[in-house]
């Protein structure tokens, strides 16, 4: 005997997937492309502008995923320094190194023990640096640059050798020693840093 009170319908699981996709409201994701790579199938899209990217265009940001043309857009806001003032940049780094390279060469060799000379190079190369990078961002006024940081890294090579050169040539001492070097690579890496 059957129970008559048994009245629920029997769904076959096709039926039963496609009712619970029509209630949730979810669709199918549609088959995006990236935009830079038309071959490489993505599911990211930009989150300013909504253009779909892939894993290599995407730029994890604080804000979700972007694209680069995106992340320029903003940067360009960032970078607001004139091209004269890489020229700024440059000019100043080549005359504070010009005239530290002698100082620091005459310094160096006031030490009778290397040891002391390279112990001051460390602790004070850094230092110097960044006081070299505040002076650059105050004579141009505290503009940012994506290039600022490579014509002040050219400015101080330069400087270091003019500087080297002036002091061999007219105080008669070799200033191109291991402490010295030391030094200006602190300086130069620590200036390359902060004008990032």
């Amino acid at each position: 005997m059957t129970n008559s009170t048994d009245s629920t319908p029997t769904i076959d699981s096709t039926t039963e997937g496609q009712a619970r996709e029509a209630s949730s409201g979810s669709q199918p994701a549609e088959v995006l492309y990236c935009a830079n790579h038309p071959e490489v199938e993505t599911l990211l899209r930009c989150n300013r502008c909504g253009k779909p990217i892939c894993l290599k265009c995407a730029q994890l940001t604080d804000v979700g995923y972007r694209c680069k043309e995106c992340i320029r857009g903003v940067q360009d806001n960032y970078f607001n320094a004139s091209p004269a003032d890489n020229l700024i940049a440059f000019v100043v780094a080549l005359i504070v190194s010009a005239i530290a390279t002698p100082i620091a060469a005459f310094l160096f060799g006031i030490f009778p023990f290397w040891f002391f000379s390279l112990l001051i190079a460390f602790m004070v190369g850094g230092a110097a640096g960044g006081i070299l990078a505040q002076i650059i961002r105050r004579a141009i006024s505290r503009r940012r640059s994506r290039q600022l940081r490579y014509f002040a890294l050219g400015g101080i090579v330069f400087g270091v050798l003019f500087g080297g050169l002036a002091a061999a040539l007219f105080l008669g001492f070799s200033p191109f020693n291991l402490p010295l070097l030391i030094f200006a690579f602190l300086a130069a890496s620590t200036t390359y840093q902060i004008l990032r």
